[in-house]
């Protein structure tokens, strides 16, 4: 607002008010004319290409002011991307070609970088900075030393989103302490994992080739459109559910991760949402996890479930017992229980493929202990490329970057293990807890379970990336929780 001999000057006819007009002037200007310059750009686009270049420009452009004011929406925006466009590629091409996974996670680096610059945050955690960040370093070190070519091909590219993917739990471990944002963190987690299992639903239902046209219509998009869009069961025609994630397998370990989070707030004394609205979006989570045929997210998901029930609702397990009971006489869940029964024996053509793949690793590791065999195949043949993949994230680590830096990647998780478990003791007695810190706790250790047979949270950048926020989310809680109940425990002492 002007002072008050300002307004006085202006409303006069003297030469201030004259140049008080001209600087009102200089401002209108100043406004309307990039606005109109935008407008008339925004059409020349849309005639000369089409309505969604603009559009979404506008859109994103939008979107990176919310996300750098609001760090929820910053996060959001990450999980949106992981689970609706994991793979989406941004369709205007300007020499490069990012992807809407390296964009919103730029925009989440940037809105925690912000607040660090203007003093509204500062760093922390620095024992699980170091241990990730020595991972990263170590694993670096490794690909540098290794056959791989050290050009900007599609190695180089999925290595590095590898790594920053890994360092994304440093700016959630930060935006997490504020409690609303742990909340949308884990909200958008369950919400857009909901809208993604109803996707992966409805395309499992309709017929199949209405099906396929859907998933080849986001070519656009950077998606496949060969033959291989739908998946199957091995050597059957059961068709299993992928959403937009491309291969089951992944949809089935992000719907995991979304699994425990909705059960370990459905149960929580004081949910942060209404518990009807958690169960609506876990229904279809719970179905399309199911229907990916992904034996690994299952017994992952029986994992967080576990430790649900073992460290507060221990009534849970009442639940899985009646469950296990009643399985045997549902003529649908045969199907399923056949087919995990088979896996856990090696019985099928899949499951006895893994066994072999843990030889060959072990095989691998021992010839190239200190930097390991690289991330690509390079002048390597089929064959061998075949022989090098493995389904376990550790044994990934050790065979593609060598045994030093797998001890990096558990010393993070110790860390991060650390740090966690004291907040998470002072949650499990609290009345008015919302579940998320249990809920985060159980969802990492079934996604590390899971990698004992499946390697996409190591591999997949979209999914590090979920782990890491799922990381981030917890330590930020946890630090929360334990210095809240310092307090308390010292007045207890006191009395």
């Amino acid at each position: 607002m002007q002072p008050a001999h300002l307004r006085a000057a202006s409303a006069g006819n003297g030469p201030l008010a004259s140049v008080m007009r001209w600087i009102s002037a200089r401002r209108v200007v100043a406004v309307t004319a990039p606005a109109v310059a935008l407008a008339i750009a925004c059409g020349w686009a849309a005639s000369a290409t089409s309505p969604l270049a603009p559009g979404a420009t506008l859109l994103t452009g939008l979107a990176a002011c919310a996300a750098l004011r609001y760090p929820a929406v910053a996060v959001g925006l990450v999980i949106a991307v992981v689970a609706l466009l994991p793979f989406g590629v941004v369709p205007i091409r300007l020499g490069v070609a990012p992807t809407f996974l390296d964009l919103a996670t730029a925009l989440l680096w940037a809105s925690w970088l912000t607040r660090v610059a203007t003093g509204r945050d500062r760093p922390r955690h620095a024992g699980i900075t170091a241990a990730f960040g020595l991972f990263v370093a170590s694993a670096t070190v490794a690909y540098l030393g290794s056959p791989d070519r050290l050009v900007p091909d599609e190695t180089a590219r999925a290595f590095a989103k590898a790594m920053v993917a890994t360092l994304a739990i440093v700016p959630v471990a930060h935006l997490a302490a504020d409690a609303g944002v742990a909340r949308a963190t884990v909200g958008a987690i369950v919400a857009f994992a909901g809208a993604e299992a109803s996707i992966a639903l409805a395309l499992h239902v309709v017929p199949r080739d209405l099906a396929y046209r859907a998933l080849a219509a986001l070519a656009p998009l950077g998606y496949p459109t060969g033959d291989g869009v739908l998946r199957y069961r091995p050597d059957t025609d059961i068709l299993r559910a992928i959403g937009t994630s491309i291969d089951p397998n992944m949809l089935g370990a992000m719907l995991m991760v979304a699994g425990s989070l909705g059960v370990a707030t459905l149960l929580a004394p004081r949910p942060p949402w209404p518990r009807w609205v958690t169960a609506a979006a876990l229904a279809p989570v719970l179905a399309g996890l199911l229907l990916t045929e992904s034996r690994g997210s299952w017994l992952s998901l029986a994992v967080a479930i576990a430790v649900i029930a073992t460290l507060r609702h221990r009534r849970l397990w009442l639940v899985v017992a009646l469950g296990a009971i009643a399985i045997p006489f549902v003529p649908a869940a045969q199907r399923f229980t056949a087919h995990l029964v088979s896996g856990l024996l090696a019985q099928d053509r899949a499951a006895s493929m893994r066994i072999g793949e843990l030889r060959n690793a072990l095989a691998i590791i021992s010839s190239a202990p200190w930097v390991g065999v690289g991330w690509g195949i390079g002048d390597r043949s089929i064959d061998l490329e075949f022989t090098r993949g493995v389904s376990n994230i550790y044994l990934a680590v050790a065979q593609r970057s060598g045994i030093p830096a797998l001890g990096a990647y558990l010393a993070g998780w110790a860390a991060a293990a650390w740090v966690s478990w004291r907040g998470l003791r002072a949650t499990l007695t609290d009345p008015e807890d919302d579940g998320i810190t249990i809920g985060t706790a159980a969802a990492i250790t079934g996604a590390l379970g899971a990698g004992m047979v499946d390697h996409h949270f190591v591999s997949f950048p979209h999914l590090v990336t979920l782990l890491a926020v799922l990381a981030g989310t917890l330590v930020a809680r946890a630090a929360s929780a334990h210095r809240q109940a310092q307090p308390a425990r010292a007045t207890g002492m006191n009395a």
